[in-house]
């Protein structure tokens, strides 16, 4: 476990130079998009889009049209339809699913969407209409609903065009291998399995990836921390978000922070489920390197805060970099003390 430590304050040193540039983030009350609970994201073709909300009364998504500047990456203008999807099988008490969407990824090839669920830990495909197609992701034994700490499952997914295999994670620290990081577990840091599967929607490889110590020194009102999505990059390598959310008592010096890392599974050491992190060597955690970090607050003056739980690609600029597209969860449009939260695109700009 020192050497862990050791590795552990080490890893800001090897952190420090960011290579993407945040954009200012647009809200998407702007273009009168209703309030959700969006969690995920990602590209279809052009300027399409399909986003999942954790809170609906069916299983689906929605397809949105986001335009961007081709100079500079901004949001120029957004549309979004109606949810696609499916009844529920499992409903609370207000007719909202319990599958709880967290992310989807488009397969080109099967021209198809995967839905990544917390709610059951299953990732299902569906058509381009919502219906459910059948398939879904082979989901290794260890990731069972039972081995999840409660609403640390699946959040993250992504799917590699090119090399045709998806990637995912849990939110937190699996039971089985150890203790979740939280404000009542000090010293405990996330250590999370990144699943890889074939197109034949099989498990082919799995990474060891250690996440940063959260900053916050007490829960507040609520804390939240986590891996809430993955994006693969068309080499190969794979964007991990890292964020922490803290409501304070008064609210208005709640805060999100947002740090992107990317990590490179070629380099990398394979782990599978019989690996013991109790007995497992530091050196052989994903190495990781800051692509970019912002933080969104409440204050009195500035009411922007954006708990941003969903990244896919956005579109290629004219000189040649990629952008990233992320979507904020605002519970649905959540009020209180006479201030609504809202839903927030924000693109970053990959400078490499």
């Amino acid at each position: 476990m020192r050497r862990i430590f050791l590795l552990c304050c080490m890893l800001p040193l090897l952190c420090v130079a960011q290579t993407g540039k945040p954009l200012q983030q647009k809200s998407l009350h702007l273009w009168n998009i209703r309030p959700a609970n969006y969690s995920g994201i990602t590209h279809i073709s052009a300027d399409t889009f399909a986003l999942v909300s954790d809170k609906e009364k069916l299983n689906g998504f929605f397809l949105f049209t986001i335009q961007q500047n081709p100079e500079t990456g901004e949001i120029l203008h957004v549309t979004s339809d109606s949810l696609r999807g499916v009844a529920p099988t499992f409903v609370d008490t207000a007719g909202i699913s319990l599958h709880d969407c967290e992310d989807i990824a488009y397969v080109p090839e099967s021209n198809s969407l995967f839905i990544s669920a917390e709610g059951d830990q299953t990732i299902l495909e569906y058509d381009l209409n919502g219906q459910p197609t059948g398939r879904g992701l082979n989901i290794p034994n260890e990731f069972r609903h039972d081995n999840i700490y409660w609403n640390l499952g699946f959040e993250a997914l992504t799917y590699d065009a090119v090399s045709k295999r998806f990637w995912t994670t849990t939110e937190a620290t699996l039971r089985s291998d150890g203790q979740y990081a939280a404000i009542k577990h000090p010293g405990v840091q996330n250590i999370l399995r990144i699943q890889c599967f074939n197109s034949d929607l099989m498990p082919c490889a799995q990474y060891a990836y250690l996440m940063d110590r959260h900053k916050a020194k007490d829960a507040g009102l609520s804390h939240a921390f986590g891996v809430p999505a993955l994006c693969a990059l068309p080499d190969g390598r794979l964007l991990v978000m890292e964020r922490e959310l803290r409501i304070s008592p008064n609210y208005l010096s709640s805060h999100v922070e947002c740090k992107i890392f990317v990590v490179n599974p070629k380099e990398s050491h394979q782990i599978d489920s019989s690996t013991n992190f109790k007995e497992f060597d530091p050196n052989h955690f994903m190495l990781k390197r800051l692509v970019a970090t912002f933080k969104s607050r409440l204050s009195p003056i500035a009411y922007n805060i954006g708990n941003y739980e969903g990244m896919c690609l956005g579109r290629k600029l004219n000189d040649g970099r990629q952008t990233l597209i992320l979507v904020s969860d605002s519970q649905g449009g959540a009020k209180k003390h006479g201030f609504r939260v809202k839903d927030y695109l924000k693109v970053i700009v990959l400078e490499d």
